[in-house]
């Protein structure tokens, strides 16, 4: 609730109101413990319009976020880092930090927490895998018409295709993805130790290269 709402509501001022949600932040922040805190997840995020970003961070296990601070700059986890300190915590506890892909926070987590080990949130690396496939279909267009239109088509999940989208995938799949190596896609031929799988790689090393030329999509 905002305090301004919360100050109709009990009829003090909206000063005061803030200023007696401010006491108690202090005093739950000032018994908060952090001697258990392992695994934090690290990110930005603006609290108004413009480049006004925090830093926050969260304990991941317990679901809760546990530090805020200005800025998005790898400072502001030298700043957690300290703060871990003054509530029984311990930069060298922290052994995983997911962050995005960040210089900064890469370099803050490095400097300031170096038993961490990193872990990059999927959003976005799918954000980045997602803009590298549509990038090479746009260039590739420019030679094959046929691959006009199908941007959503190669970037949805398979399962939310409608039958006609499934078609052109697999039709576009079969033509670029050579006979050698088709089997690699196949998850159970690439278990470790399968006899079968090491055997088709030993064969797959030994033979020529085969080149498929790609024809253009039908329709």
């Amino acid at each position: 609730m905002p305090f301004a709402a919360a100050a109709r509501l009990t009829g003090v001022s909206w000063h005061r109101v803030r200023a007696i949600c401010a006491r108690y932040v202090d005093m739950a922040l000032h018994q908060d413990d952090l001697s258990g805190l392992r695994h934090v997840a690290i990110d930005e995020t603006s609290r108004a319009r413009g480049q006004n970003y925090v830093t926050a961070v969260a304990d991941t296990e317990r679901r809760r976020l546990v530090f805020l601070a200005e800025g998005r700059k790898s400072g502001a986890v030298g700043e957690f880092a300290d703060h871990l300190k003054q509530h029984r915590g311990h930069p060298d506890s922290i052994s995983r930090a997911t962050i995005d892909m960040s210089a900064a926070f890469i370099k803050g987590v490095a400097e300031h927490l170096p038993n961490a080990e990193l872990t990059h949130d999927k959003f976005h690396v799918l954000a980045l895998a997602s803009n590298a496939v549509d990038k090479t279909r746009r260039l590739e267009q420019r030679l094959d018409a046929s691959l006009k239109g199908l941007r959503w088509t190669l970037l949805k999940n398979r399962d939310s295709l409608t039958a006609a989208q499934r078609t052109d995938l697999d039709e576009l799949v079969a033509q670029a993805v050579s006979k050698r190596t088709a089997p690699r896609l196949v998850v159970s031929r690439a278990t470790p130790g399968n006899p079968q799988a090491q055997a088709d790689q030993r064969r797959d090393e030994d033979a020529p290269p085969v080149v498929h030329e790609r024809e253009p999509l039908q329709g």
